[in-house]
């Protein structure tokens, strides 16, 4: 006799839209265990013909964007019927009431993530602010491709080239860096990657925060993880990864916006920058493998003022042979 008492308490409140979720519920598992018993069945059915059959409104979440068309409809007085009609509005609300609930899996049908992608050609240098905050500078000659809003565990890009990052803190959301097969995942942080493709390392270099670098083997997956001011290099050749000090990464600063600066570097280096910057192949003449730089060089400025000015400092000459650049003494 209680359960029969509660469903008609819930019955009330179905009738005039006032069940929450879980009474909803709880009036279905009613319904469900006493469908036989006849005293509940006369009571739908009385009561179902009496009502007013307009579709109720506030069932349809405002987040779909389609006009609805209120239908007057003719009730049906013949209570063999009127049981069936229930059902088949109970249906219906079962239906509206798992779209709210699943507005989200709903959402993704509708406003689907888009992919987008931004390229760098060999003569530009670009800036992008992400859905999450995060900015992005892009280098010469490179792609980044990304979704138009994050979803999911994870915040997930893909690089080809060279990039900085300021990555927006989010605990909850790692940001990840896919580059062929190493993946670079921090929460909130400062730092930069070099991926070019025709390079057999990928460099990660730290200015703030922490990042942890994964090489993903078909055997096995090798990890690191490295703090400020420290560099880790991807060999995608022998499948390593070597972590250094780079006391200097607060350079990559300036290097976003296409200023290097070099201490010291190796020339080999910077011709490695040239070659990714321009998108040129460059041949370092007899006795200049060895050779150092000091100076500083603008990444921006056309490619024979960038050579110009390292050949003034380094005392070289440097000559354009076929499709490719020479340095020589």
């Amino acid at each position: 006799m209680k359960e029969k008492e509660q469903f008609k308490h819930l019955y009330q409140l179905y009738l005039n839209n006032l069940c929450n979720a879980e009474e909803l519920k709880q009036f279905f598992e009613l319904l469900n265990r006493n469908r036989d018993d006849q005293g509940i069945s006369a009571m739908l059915s009385d009561t179902w013909d009496r009502t007013d059959l307009t579709p109720e409104t506030g069932l349809v979440p405002t987040f779909i964007d389609q006009p609805l068309k209120t239908v007057k409809l003719t009730p049906i007085r013949r209570s063999v019927f009127g049981l069936r009609r229930f059902m088949t509005a109970a249906a219906v609300l079962l239906v509206l009431t798992g779209i709210y609930f699943y507005r989200a899996d709903i959402a993704k049908v509708f406003n689907p993530v888009a992919k987008a992608q931004l390229f760098s050609s060999a003569g530009e240098r670009k800036q992008i602010r992400l859905a999450d905050g995060t900015k992005v500078w892009l280098s010469r000659n490179s792609k980044l491709s990304y979704p138009d809003k994050f979803e999911g565990p994870d915040r997930q890009v893909s690089l080809e080239g060279e990039a900085f990052f300021e990555v927006t803190h989010d605990s909850s959301h790692p940001f990840i860096i896919k580059s062929g097969a190493v993946s670079t995942t921090v929460l909130g942080t400062s730092f930069n990657v070099s991926a070019y493709k025709q390079q057999h390392t990928i460099n990660v270099t730290l200015v703030t925060g922490k990042v942890t670098v994964a090489l993903n083997g078909q055997n096995n997956t090798k990890r690191d993880t490295i703090v400020a001011n420290q560099q880790l290099i991807v060999d995608k050749i022998t499948s390593s990864i070597t972590k250094l000090n780079y006391p200097d990464a607060a350079a990559f600063l300036n290097r976003r916006l296409g200023l290097y600066e070099y201490r010291g570097a190796a020339l080999q280096e910077v011709q490695q920058d040239l070659e990714n910057q321009y998108n040129i192949k460059i041949e370092l003449g007899p006795g200049l493998a060895a050779a150092t730089f000091y100076g500083n060089l603008n990444m921006t400025d056309a490619l024979h003022e960038t050579l110009n000015k390292l050949c003034t400092v380094m005392e070289t000459k440097w000559k354009k042979d076929g499709g490719h650049y020479e340095l020589i003494k």
